[in-house]
């Protein structure tokens, strides 16, 4: 499988946001399986053990289910990007807005890595 191409990246991280925000938790699913037919790998948070599994995403979509996210700054390079995310959403009953660094990897494999540094904390 070639390497994905930085428009095709783009398009996907602002699509799945979307999917996200919108409470569409099929479409969100259906957008990572899309972009990475060789597998799905997760370190969420960075220093955790990673995970592998498409079934990650619906959980984290499961957990954050109501949040808001916004891209503060996305930079495509290649095949990999970065972003800062503004994650807006509820915490033991209060509002709460953290921003999140993301990076990912796309393999030629199919593969693709999501890392997520974030503050650590309960939805």
């Amino acid at each position: 499988m070639a390497t994905l191409d930085a428009g095709r990246i783009e398009a996907f991280l602002r699509h799945q946001l979307d999917m996200f925000n919108q409470g569409r938790r099929d479409d969100f699913i259906a957008a990572y399986r899309d972009i990475a037919p060789g597998g799905l790998l997760i370190d969420d948070p960075v220093g955790s053990d990673r995970q592998e599994g498409l079934h990650l995403i619906g959980e984290l979509f499961d957990r954050y289910v109501g949040w808001k996210l916004t891209f503060v700054e996305l930079i495509v390079n290649g095949h990999e990007a970065a972003a800062c995310v503004r994650n807006e959403g509820m915490v033991k009953g209060h509002p709460v807005t953290v921003h999140s660094l993301e990076t990912y990897h796309f393999g030629e494999d199919g593969t693709f890595l999501a890392r997520y540094f974030h503050p650590a904390m309960s939805a």
